[in-house]
């Protein structure tokens, strides 16, 4: 009906009140139709944390989980939910259910098939809380950090809005809804609401016997549509058991008052003498909002708007009553560094505080390696009339990341300057990739710790935190800045196009997070994600946003599309490793690269079937799934294509025709171990023409066979030992040409010493020895070195090596070591190229030295650890010192003396008796004859109870395995 027939039938039909009435019906109709569309609660303004009475956290027990199979229409409904329990935020649903005894560990066997059912419910989360201590006119804040994924909030049975997005929010303003005592509701649905997909065991195989994946329906991990979520927490690869959704991060109430700061940013702008500090100078911006809650305000239109076009009168600013002023203070421990007070002029609205900062005598923050990683309490204080009403603190730290074009020619359009400058000094970057602590999104701060310091022993720089997983958490950056990590953070798009991702839900996605980590010290980078096209119609609304928005709220820092790209490279070949330097010569930076391996077998025996281990020699045949079920449900990414590359490894370790799952497990890690090793060594050796390399990946996000180096209970695996020596300060390598030889052939043996230290090393001597498989020596060459100041890369030329014309189908043992000018041991390494008949046929020979071919299988020899096994040496083991870290974590000091005339190859020292995970000083290693070395392990008892049943082992391939009871 046409609005002036409408209203001509209304002034004939009905009396002036009814009139009136149904015109306030109307128009009240309108204002509910309005406010409900206004309580959508994704936007860009994340509030800062306070502290004091400002601050009350809601994270933690106290609340109670039930769920509905549809979602409620109002809290009346909550009376009807099914199997309320207890539990604690924040946490997965998923998480929720295991520790409430509800049912068995997801990640046991094939317990998650238990669990798919949790993505179809609507879940609530209930909890009450007491009015917080406040002023009649203060705002109070009820921020959620992270709600997987659909999320509705009532307070007091009023519903507050809606929120979609898990990387930050909902928050709200809700001092309305408040009374004495509170409860809140959150409803959550996962993020495949109404689109499941078909759970993938149920897909229809391949030939090859790898699952058809283009026969699943439903939700599509690599192409999530609408939903921000990223792909390995969904279903994705290497995930396909889990879709994620739940509470996974805290909750918190904001009490501040209506003239409050907001958001701050520091920066350091200069750094004034290296040696000799004298001085930084920072630039502080902050925000300062009076009665304006920046919850309510937008960052820009959405529709198209001139956006700022003020008429004759030009804009209305209303100044406010009061004597304002901010105080600055910089604190290093105890002692206050730095005090600066300035007047503020405040206006209704948004004021912005623009400040340079002279900081005396600082104290930097420097990565792992090239110093401490020195960190200041910044604290900032909103006064009136000379009395505090806001404070703001966070933790930061002093330094400078610049960047220069690195040595080799530029190859191709987008090539980046990669050579990192911190604090004016240059360095290789020795970094790593990062996945999710757990898929399920269990991430407790001292599961964290325990990581980032293994990573930290390991020597590792820098983190890459990958676009197909997360966002990381607070603690996450916390223990970056405080170990001297720095971080390479991708945002949350992998492997996809995302044309249809709603932009004002990525937009306040983006920026909050900008916000939340932008002053981290540990932050080195900024990434679009993973492994997408960045230039793709399909992605250009999205790569937009995050570009705009770094520009405007972390400027400070540089931006990767995605990668690779830039000049980097992802490669992942099956080649011997010597081609690195060869291969990928020209690349200015690796940003991922690494090989399969199968973490220890006691992953296996705890987590699988154990009938399952036989016919493991047949991990390739497309019919081993099954009978092997939970075997393959816990190989990521299984493929009889994928199978041989790893197993071509382990298979000149040992035979792998029918192996032990001990045996697999160590000879896959120690094949994988070496092929880690070399491409290190052959990367690193290139520099100054690549610049910094990022292996895939540091630990795993359930119990897998993957690329990995330390498992998902947290035990550091081979490949993580055999890596950590090539990230030492100084490391001595030899620069080998090639792993396969021929008798009779002469191997150049050049060494490459890196260093990455300020001070150069006089005096130095470098040894290259050459033995049998029997440890007998046949070639010795020693050289004095002079090595200069790091970075830098030092060649010494050592000659060449004649192999005996009938030494065939053999090992070689090749040993380098750096000695200091007192002839203390700086650096060793030692490697097996293999000597084969094989090599005598010339078209192989001709393949294998020009080209970089797949790696071949031994399928009948030689194999490493069967030949040295025969040349036994003795060792004794001692028990130095035992220290109680706390009830969980313990360090151990052990001695280990090689008491017989031979090397002991293959070094482990380990704990057995209990479930525990370690990471040691050193393994896998090679002791001397007559050589003593202390190791020590840190060790997380996984089961504390059963602790005093541990027992410290020694072993190594051609040791007898010695044991002493703590």
């Amino acid at each position: 009906m046409k609005k002036e027939i409408f209203f001509n039938h209304l002034n004939k039909t009905l009396p002036v009140v009814r009139k009136i009435a149904l015109l306030v019906l109307i128009l009240w109709s309108k204002s509910v139709i309005a406010q409900v569309k206004d309580k959508t609660l994704w936007q860009p303004y994340r509030v800062t944390e306070r502290s004091g009475n400002q601050h009350i956290e809601l994270t933690g027990e106290g609340w109670t989980l039930g769920h509905a199979d549809q979602p409620i229409k109002s809290t009346a409904e909550l009376k009807a939910l099914k199997d309320v329990f207890s539990t604690s935020v924040p946490t997965s649903v998923h998480w929720s259910y295991f520790k409430a005894g509800k049912l068995p560990h997801p990640y046991y066997h094939k317990n998650s098939l238990q669990y798919t059912w949790l993505d179809e419910k609507a879940w609530y989360y209930r909890r009450s809380f007491r009015m917080p201590e406040k002023g009649a006119d203060d705002y109070v804040f009820l921020c959620f950090e992270g709600v997987d994924y659909f999320s509705k909030v009532w307070v007091n049975d009023s519903l507050v809005g809606v929120h979609e997005g898990m990387f930050g929010g909902p928050t709200v303003e809700i001092s309305r809804f408040l009374k004495a005592d509170n409860e809140i509701v959150v409803e959550v649905r996962a993020g495949n609401w109404g689109n499941k997909a078909t759970y993938y065991e149920n897909l229809p195989r391949l030939a090859s016997g790898e699952f058809d994946y283009s026969k699943r329906t439903g939700y599509n991990p690599r192409a999530s549509g609408k939903i921000i979520k990223p792909w390995v927490i969904s279903g994705g690869s290497g995930g396909e058991p889990f879709f994620s959704v739940g509470m996974w991060q805290g909750v918190r109430l904001e009490v501040v008052p209506k003239v409050h700061l907001e958001r701050p940013y520091l920066t350091t702008t200069e750094i004034r003498g290296q040696n000799n500090l004298q001085s930084a100078t920072l630039h502080l911006s902050l925000e300062l909002l009076a009665n304006e809650a920046s919850t309510n305000l937008t960052l820009h239109p959405w529709v198209n708007a001139q956006l700022d076009h003020p008429n004759n009168y030009g804009q209305k600013f209303e100044p406010v009553s009061g004597n304002y002023t901010v105080q600055f203070e910089m604190f290093s421990g105890a002692t206050s560094a730095l005090k600066q007070t300035w007047k503020v002029n405040l206006t209704k609205g948004r004021n912005w505080l623009e400040k340079d900062i002279v900081l005396p005598n600082p104290k930097l923050w420097n990565p792992n390696g090239l110093g401490k990683a020195e960190l200041y309490e910044v604290k900032i204080t909103l006064l009136k009339e000379n009395k505090a009403v806001d404070n703001l603190k966070f933790t930061y730290g002093v330094r400078r990341i610049e960047y220069l074009p690195t040595a080799g020619e530029r190859t191709r359009d987008r090539w980046d300057n990669w050579q990192f400058v911190i604090n004016g000094k240059k360095l290789f970057v020795k970094g790593m990739n990062f996945t999710p602590q757990d898929i399920l999104l269990d991430l407790n701060r001292e599961r964290y710790r325990w990581t980032l310091e293994a990573a930290k022993k390991m020597g590792v720089q820098l983190v890459r935190i990958w676009g197909g997983g997360l966002l990381e958490t607070q603690h996450f950056y916390d223990l970056c800045n405080e170990l001297g990590i720095m971080v390479w953070q991708d945002f949350p798009i992998g492997n996809q196009d995302t044309p249809d991702y709603p932009q004002d839900v990525w937009e306040a996605q983006v920026v909050q997070n900008i916000v939340r980590l932008r002053n981290h010290p540990s932050l080195a980078i900024w990434c679009g994600g993973n492994e997408f096209n960045a230039y793709s119609t399909g992605n250009a609304a999205s790569l937009g946003i995050i570009e705009r928005n770094l520009k405007i709220f972390d400027p400070s820092r540089v931006f990767k599309r995605t990668t690779p790209d830039h000049g980097a490279i992802h490669t992942y070949p099956d080649m011997d490793p010597i081609w690195y330097n060869r291969s990928y010569a020209k690349a200015p930076w690796i940003s991922e690269t690494g090989m399969h391996s199968i973490p220890e077998a006691g992953v296996f025996y705890e987590t699988v079937n154990n009938k399952e281990f036989t016919d493991l020699g047949k991990m390739w045949d497309k019919e081993f799934y099954k009978t092997h079920p939970e075997f393959i449900h816990h190989f990521t990414e299984y493929g009889p294509g994928r199978v041989p590359r790893m197993l071509s490894r382990a298979s000149h370790i040992t035979d792998v025709t029918d192996p032990s799952i001990d045996a697999i497990s160590e000879a896959s890690q120690v094949g994988a171990g070496e092929f880690y090793q070399i491409f290190s060594e052959k990367v690193q050796g290139n520099y100054p023409v690549t610049a910094g390399l990022m292996p895939w990946v540091f630990k795993r996000h359930w119990p897998v066979i993957a690329i990995q180096l330390m498992d998902w209970f947290g035990h550091a695996g081979a490949p993580y030992y055999f890596l950590k020596r090539t990230y030492e300060p100084t490391h001595v390598a030899v620069d080998i040409e090639r792993m396969l030889w021929k008798a009779g052939e002469k191997i150049n043996l050049p060494v490459k010493i890196t260093h990455s230290e300020a001070q150069p090393i006089k005096g130095a001597q470098v040894s290259v020895t050459v033995m049998d498989d029997s440890f007998k020596s046949l070639w010795h060459q020693q050289k004095p070195v002079a090595i200069a100041v790091g970075p830098s890369v030092n060649a010494v030329q050592t000659g060449n090596f004649q192999i005996p014309s009938d030494y065939r189908d053999r090992f070689l043992l090749v040993l380098t070591e750096l000695k200091d000018a007192a002839g203390k041991l700086i650096s060793r390494s030692y490697y097996y190229p293999r000597v084969l008949s094989k090599m005598d046929d010339a078209a192989f020979y001709a393949d294998y030295t020009t080209k970089p071919i797949e790696w071949i299988t031994l399928d009948k020899g030689p194999w490493l650890k069967p030949t040295v096994a025969k040349s036994a040496t003795r060792c004794q083991l001692t028990v130095v010192r035992q220290e109680k870290i706390d009830d969980q974590h313990s360090r151990i000091t052990v001695r280990v003396l090689n008491q017989g005339n031979l090397p002991a190859f293959m070094t482990k020292v380990d704990i057995s008796g209990t479930k525990r995970a370690i990471v040691a000083s050193d393994n896998y290693n090679w002791l001397a004859a007559g050589e003593s070395r202390e190791i020590t392990l840190d060790v997380l008892w996984r089961e504390p109870e059963t602790k005093n049943s541990a027992i410290v082992t020694f072993s190594a391939w051609n040791v007898a395995k010695m044991e002493v009871k703590l």
